[in-house]
């Protein structure tokens, strides 16, 4: 995995990109959107630089997501967690960006792992995140994920 790179954005930029009005309704409730996305960006940019490594296009995604959420927070669905919903917007978008190709990237790891392998175990082992908001941010089924998880530990294990 790529070492974590630092993003400069200010929640002073979030709340004019996005306006400080918008929120939603789960157990963040009490929190604008311009918020979320202020404790999550550095998260979502080291998500999106893993997933493509190229830094003015996670930039330019970093900003439809923001404008997407802030106009729309009706797509932040109210049964999910919020900062799942967020990445699954931000993942959508770069894929809309770049193509399908996520997590492609030349290294070790590509050599063993699809990129589907990649992503989940990035965002198991470096993001933490529970199966659950994994599904969630990939849409997938919690037991194909636990498989695509698994394989992949496989896969690391034997190429060693």
């Amino acid at each position: 995995m790529q070492t974590i790179v630092t993003f400069e954005w200010s929640s002073n930029v979030a709340n004019e990109v996005v306006g400080a009005t918008a929120s939603t309704t789960n157990h963040r409730a009490d929190l604008p959107v311009s918020k979320v996305f202020g404790e999550q960006v550095h998260h979502l940019y080291n998500y999106g630089m893993n997933a493509c490594d190229d830094p003015v296009l996670v930039n330019n995604c970093l900003v439809q997501c923001f404008l997407l959420v802030g106009t729309r927070p009706e797509l932040l669905n109210q049964h999910q967690s919020v900062v799942s919903n967020v990445f699954k917007a931000f993942r959508r978008i770069l894929i809309q960006n770049k193509g399908a190709n996520l997590f492609t990237s030349r290294n070790e790891m590509s050599r063993v792992l699809t990129s589907l392998k990649q992503e989940a175990l990035f965002l198991k082992f470096e993001r933490k995140l529970a199966y659950c908001e994994i599904a969630i941010i990939m849409d997938l089924p919690i037991e194909q994920l636990r498989r695509q998880i698994s394989k992949a530990l496989d896969n690391l294990v034997r190429d060693k």
